[in-house]
C-alpha cells in the first residue's frame, strides 16, 4: 500500500527537509522503495539510473530535469546524489567520481568576472548530499545509503572557486580549451556521449561541442566540484579524519557506517 504523497517543493524550511533526508541514512535502495510504496516486483532486473530513480524522483518527488533554479527552489537547496566506494584493502572510503553540477556556458564565462555572478553558483550556494555506496559486486538495489548532509562553500572554498573560475574565464577569452588538470577544487569536464576530436575539435560530432564566444565551437563540458576535493568537503563536513595510504585518500569505515 503506498502511503506516499510527494512533498516535492513543500518542505517550509531547511530543519523539515534535513528531518526527511536523515531518514535515508543506513537504508538500501530497495528499502526505501519499499517505504514509500513504490517497488516493483521485477525491480531487480532494472539497475540502470537506479539512485537518481529512488532517491531524487521516487523518494523526494523531483522530476529528472536541468533545470536552472536549486531543486529545493524555496529553500535554495540543490540536491546531489553521489556514489562512494570502499576500497577494501586500505578500509576507507573515497569518492567513486568528481560531482557534476551544470553545463558549461561558455558564453557566460567571458561576460562575468566572478563565478557568483553566474548560473552555476545558484548549484553550489547550498547543497544537499546524499552519499551511497556503489559496489559492483552487488545488485544496485542493495546499495546503501551512508551520509546525508548540507554544505555551504566556506570563505576559504568560495577563495578556491574564484581562483579557478579566473583561470576558465582567461582560457575562454583567450581561445584555449580548458582542463580539468589546471584547477584545484572547481573545474570543468567533458559532457557528452564521446566522438569529440582534441585535434581538429570542429570536425567533431556536433553533439560533442558547444557554442563558444571566441572559437566559435568549444568541447561540451560540465561544471564540476573535483573528486581530491569531493572527498576532502566530505571530510570536513562531518567532522571526519581523512585518512592517506600510498596514493589513496579516504575516509575510515567507523566515520561513514551506521
Amino acid at each position: 500500500m503506498s502511503h506516499h504523497v510527494s512533498i516535492y517543493m513543500n518542505f517550509r524550511n531547511e530543519n523539515e527537509l534535513m528531518d526527511y533526508a536523515k531518514k535515508l541514512e543506513g537504508l538500501r535502495f530497495s528499502e526505501i522503495s519499499s517505504l514509500i510504496g513504490k517497488l516493483d516486483e521485477g525491480h531487480r532486473k532494472h539497475t540502470k539510473g537506479v539512485a537518481a530513480k529512488v532517491i531524487e524522483t521516487d523518494y523526494f518527488g523531483i522530476p529528472s530535469n536541468s533545470s536552472e533554479a536549486p531543486d529545493f527552489e524555496n529553500l535554495g537547496i540543490e540536491l546531489k546524489v553521489s556514489p562512494l566506494r570502499y576500497i577494501e584493502r586500505l578500509k576507507l572510503y573515497t569518492t567513486k567520481e568528481r560531482n557534476v553540477l551544470k553545463m558549461v556556458d561558455y558564453k557566460e564565462i567571458a561576460d562575468n568576472e566572478e563565478w557568483i555572478q553566474t548560473k552555476v553558483q545558484k548549484k553550489l550556494n547550498r547543497v544537499l548530499f546524499v552519499l551511497y555506496v556503489h559496489d559492483n559486486s552487488l545488485n544496485a538495489w542493495d546499495w546503501k545509503v551512508v551520509k546525508v548532509f548540507i554544505w555551504s562553500p566556506s570563505n576559504q572554498q568560495k577563495k578556491l572557486i574564484q581562483n579557478d573560475y579566473q583561470i576558465m574565464r582567461k582560457n575562454v577569452l583567450a581561445g584555449n580549451n580548458l582542463r580539468e588538470g589546471d584547477h584545484k577544487f572547481f573545474a570543468t569536464c567533458p559532457k557528452h556521449g564521446g566522438g569529440y576530436l582534441k585535434d581538429k575539435p570542429l570536425n567533431s560530432p556536433r553533439s560533442t561541442l558547444a557554442e563558444h564566444p571566441v572559437m566559435k565551437f568549444a568541447e561540451k563540458r560540465g561544471y564540476c566540484i573535483k573528486r581530491e576535493a569531493f572527498i576532502l568537503l566530505i571530510a570536513e563536513s562531518i567532522g571526519a579524519q581523512l585518512v592517506q595510504s600510498g596514493r589513496s585518500i579516504g575516509i575510515s569505515k567507523e566515520n561513514l557506517e551506521l
